[in-house]
């Protein structure tokens, strides 16, 4: 096990960097790392199949005059000694969350192993010349690849390499900064919040992350940004990709060396500006793969399938059993309430055709709530006027798009009341419900906003929390993956994405739009029955710290969507 630290002196810099690049050994067996030099270099480059600690230490050692400690000796002198994963001492603790430990131990090809060693020699060249030792480094670079029967493959690789050409960008970037665009302030800042989690998430996988605001910066700073190459552009429902430049009108970003994704969260049809006047190249990331195929369908758009995820809590109350916890809810609801009835008298200030098809549209909705709203609008739209090309569908489309919104708010009210009506307490939380046609009821009990860490609060607090979708029907959020880390029985209306990931019953427990009668019959079940809310919430939470938090969501983006959009646009 060894054990990389900077030294304050960077006397011996240039040497230490030498010495790693002639002994790959150095860079062999289990390294721990300093988290923040580590990001500060850009992590590993999964771009490389071979040698990804030795490049790694390069980076490091281009940068910092580092040493790197062997001896079990040293190691008990700095106090570090004996830090395996999940040590649980104060003093190793400490050193858990300075240090990362990497551990490189898959097989590679020799060829793998050449292309990196290219790749090292074109990042390097200018020093390799500054100390007259260019020459010596590829004369040994093509004798090893001569060995191996790789010279001629070799030889025309690094000149691509030294020339560089878009080969040697498509590894370089990888550890390029990654450009975060924050979103516009809405409902209650939750796209900055998604963002900033999502930055977070990226640098602890040892991404450098960049943010620019573009409600309280000057626009004059991002196009200095322009000439610069970065490993990602990611904005969150972002009108960044559409701003023009110059008297041609060119799209901002087309000046920005990077693949580029945009967040979308409600359905696309409400992002029709700021997906059709955007450059082409600009991918999609959603939450729901409905929407996936929307975009792809009707904006032609690369689309992918992102959900957003969980904040593992860290207070000592969120690590309670659920059997020991403190409730003071039985059920909560923490979200907005919108009468729908407002969403009518917009449809009424319509024109006449767009009224008499949105009020077909939000009757097909109420239903068929099973129905996604794109489904059930082309049916709609059919009934009224035929056949219809993609670019009617989807002007007529966003015309009605409100009646979405009405038919989500109508049924969230539905479930609440339906609760009410049954005799349970709810608690809901929102300065909306203030106003709620639902306050007639005495056992609805309504709350004040509740920010971030205090929604956590409540649902630890909770035996069991509400999820209504707002009419994502194959969608995941990040209110039921944070329901699910708190360790709190989730109850939420189906979605296709739950299945084969979580089991009702077990993780969670699922009902249906068209069939609340059997909602309270089922919390009666659970409520009554403490145990099996323990198992519920225990297993919710394992199975989501697993698999649905920011940590592996970024996992999920750096190795496999960026990676795979890279090479579609190859």
């Amino acid at each position: 096990m060894k054990v990389i630290c900077v030294l304050e002196t960077e006397e011996e810099k240039d040497e230490n960097f030498f010495e790693i690049l002639y002994d790959e050994r150095l860079a062999e067996g289990a390294l721990w790392i300093p988290k923040s030099i580590f990001r500060e270099v850009g992590g590993l480059n999964f771009r490389l199949r071979a040698k990804r600690q030795y490049e790694l230490l390069l980076r490091l050692a281009e940068r910092y005059p580092l040493k790197i400690i062997q001896d079990e000796t040293a190691l008990k002198e700095r106090a570090i000694s004996g830090c395996p994963e999940g040590a649980d001492c104060e003093e190793n603790q400490e050193f858990l969350e300075e240090y990362i430990l990497l551990k490189e131990s898959e097989e590679t090809s020799r060829w793998e192993e050449i292309r990196t060693d290219g790749y090292i020699i074109s990042r390097y060249r200018d020093k390799l010349l500054a100390y007259q030792r260019l020459n010596e480094v590829v004369e040994s670079f093509l004798l090893t690849a001569e060995e191996y029967g790789l010279k001629e493959k070799a030889a025309m690789f690094l000149e691509k390499m030294l020339r560089l050409e878009k080969e040697y960008y498509d590894i370089d970037d990888a550890v390029r900064p990654v450009l975060m665009y924050k979103g516009v302030d809405v409902c209650y800042n939750i796209l900055n919040i998604f963002a900033e989690q999502f930055g977070a998430a990226l640098e602890r996988m040892g991404a450098q992350v960049e943010y620019f605001d573009p409600e309280n910066e000057d626009l004059q700073l991002m196009a200095e940004r322009a000439a610069r190459r970065y490993r990602a552009v990611i904005g969150w429902q972002s009108y960044m990709f559409s701003i023009t430049v110059g008297k041609q009108k060119m799209y901002l970003h087309d000046t920005i060396c990077a693949p580029a994704f945009n967040f979308i969260f409600d359905h696309p049809i409400w992002g029709k500006s700021i997906l059709t006047k955007s450059p082409q190249t600009v991918s999609v990331l959603t939450h729901d793969p409905y929407y996936v195929d929307f975009c792809r369908k009707y904006y032609k758009k690369h689309a992918y399938l992102l959900p957003p995820a969980g904040d593992l809590p860290r207070t000592e109350e969120s690590r309670k059993k659920y059997t020991l916890r403190t409730f003071q809810y039985d059920i909560s609801f923490v979200g907005t309430y919108e009468d729908y009835r407002e969403d009518l008298i917009r449809m009424h200030q319509m024109d006449r055709e767009t009224r008499f098809l949105a009020n077909r549209f939000l009757l097909a909705l109420r239903k068929n709530p099973g129905q996604t709203a794109d489904e059930t609008f082309r049916q709609t739209l059919h009934e009224r006027r035929g056949v219809c090309t993609d670019e009617e569908y989807l002007e007529a489309f966003f015309q009605c798009r409100r009646m979405i919104f009405c038919a989500m708010h109508y049924h969230r009210v539905k479930v609440i009341e339906t609760l009410l009506k049954a005799g349970y307490k709810v608690d809901v939380f929102g300065d909306s419900w203030s106003k709620c046609v639902l306050k007639k009821y005495p056992n609805l009990i309504c709350h004040p906003s509740q920010n971030v860490e205090e929604c956590r609060k409540v649902w630890r607090q909770s035996k069991i929390s509400l999820n209504i979708m707002s009419w994502h029907r194959g969608g995941f959020t990040e209110r039921m993956a944070n329901i699910m880390l708190c360790k709190t029985v989730l109850v939420t209306d189906d979605t296709t994405y739950l299945k084969g990931r979580f089991e009702h019953g077990r993780d969670l427990l699922i009902f249906h739009i068209d069939d609340m009668e059997q909602l309270p019959v089922m919390l009666k079940e659970y409520l009554n029955s403490p145990e099996k809310c323990r198992t519920i919430a225990e297993n919710g939470f394992e199975k989501t710290r697993k698999y649905h938090t920011w940590d592996k969501r970024a996992e999920v983006f750096l190795r496999e969507i960026l990676e795979e959009e890279i090479c579609s646009r190859k």
